[in-house]
């Protein structure tokens, strides 16, 4: 009888999750265009650093069928094996899709209560775009043809015209309080590599649900991370691996000032800053100065070909994993050169300072 049960009992727990994967089944179906087969991976961003791949599937006869379980709405993008690009959609448990997926602009995908008013509003919004740079391409010739008084009348329409577009997205935005507005808030802060006010300024004006959503929480995680490195904060400390193989900690290298300098032998205007830092470092090293140079290279001997031939006489590591490098991503670094200033205390006294800039900023303090 007890087997009986437990057996009832599994097949009812079975049942149930079963349903409840159903319930939050995505479900995209469509086809290619120019492609007769291949895989299809779907992936979605987890974190800063960590993408996860939710589904891979082959398909045959530019005809393909996608399948798989989330438990809250996601953006995601679909990718093509061995090609660049990919197609954005928000993914919603339970929803199903119909996508043509093509390198011309007669690409969709459709479906989903969010991502349908998405790409609504991403198409209203381009036409309300493509009619400005048209205006303001009439509002240039009117003024190269000295046609002051049309050129006035057409400045006002473009003035409207971009009043409307912001109006038009603050309105759409405000109506969203999910993942819509999140994914629009960090792509913004992304592109436009955002510093630690802006971005806690954009997060603290989005509504609850935003800020719990996937890219409210990556949000939160970008705000972290720059607070880490944000002026008069603990600098992250970290070990890394000099040319020779000897580990170098951070926090334990002696210094009045110190100078954590984020570059690369790849990187052109990282090899142009190396002569400025050199006569730094030969100026003020006896005071107290020291610079740990951070390479962003993958390639040992093109990081050390590059220490030579530009006499880099400071501490130079690097774990030559690119921009896979833990460090970097401590540091919030998305562009090199990136350099931060330290104190004897290890606490951030200033970031991206070049040139005169820095040396005065050193001269200061090392009198």
């Amino acid at each position: 009888m007890r087997n009986i049960l437990l057996t009832a009992l599994f097949i009812l727990g079975s049942i149930l999750l079963s349903n409840a994967q159903q319930k939050n089944e995505v479900v995209i179906k469509g086809k290619t265009d120019g492609i007769k087969k291949g895989i299809l991976h779907v992936i979605t961003q987890k974190s800063l650093d960590e993408v996860d791949t939710l589904s891979s599937t082959p398909f045959n006869k530019s005809r393909f069928s996608i399948n798989y379980v989330i438990s809250e709405p996601m953006v995601t993008n679909i990718m093509l094996e061995g090609y660049q690009g990919g197609f954005t959609m928000i993914a919603e448990p339970g929803a199903k899709y119909d996508a043509f997926l093509s390198n011309s602009d007669k690409s969709y995908i459709k479906g989903g209560i969010l991502n349908d008013a998405y790409n609504n509003h991403l198409h209203k919004s381009d036409s309300m775009r493509n009619r400005i740079n048209e205006i303001e391409a009439r509002y240039a010739d009117l003024r190269k043809n000295n046609k002051f008084r049309s050129a006035s009348a057409t400045n006002d329409t473009l003035r409207r015209e971009k009043e409307l577009l912001r109006t038009t997205t603050a309105e759409f935005l405000s109506a969203n309080d999910n993942i819509i507005t999140a994914y629009t808030m960090y792509s913004n802060i992304a592109m436009r590599e955002m510093g630690l006010s802006e971005s806690s300024s954009i997060y603290e004006n989005m509504g609850a649900k935003a800020k719990e959503s996937q890219y409210g929480r990556i949000i939160k995680e970008r705000i972290e991370r720059l607070e880490d490195t944000a002026k008069n904060a603990p600098a992250p400390d970290f070990t890394l691996a000099d040319p020779d193989g000897n580990e170098v900690t951070m926090s334990k290298v002696p210094g009045k000032i110190k100078i954590i300098d984020f570059w690369a032998s790849w990187c052109g205007p990282c090899r142009m800053n190396n002569p400025s830092l050199r006569k730094l470092y030969e100026e003020f090293h006896d005071k107290g100065l020291e610079i740990i140079g951070v390479s962003l290279d993958n390639k040992s001997d093109k990081w050390k070909g590059a220490i030579e031939k530009d006499g880099l006489k400071w501490i130079n590591i690097s774990s030559l994993k690119g921009w896979q490098c833990e460090v970097a991503r401590k540091y919030n670094v998305t562009g090199i050169p990136a350099l931060f200033v330290l104190d004897e205390n290890n606490r951030i006294i200033a970031s991206e300072l070049r040139g005169e800039a820095l040396r005065t900023f050193i001269q200061e303090r090392l009198k």
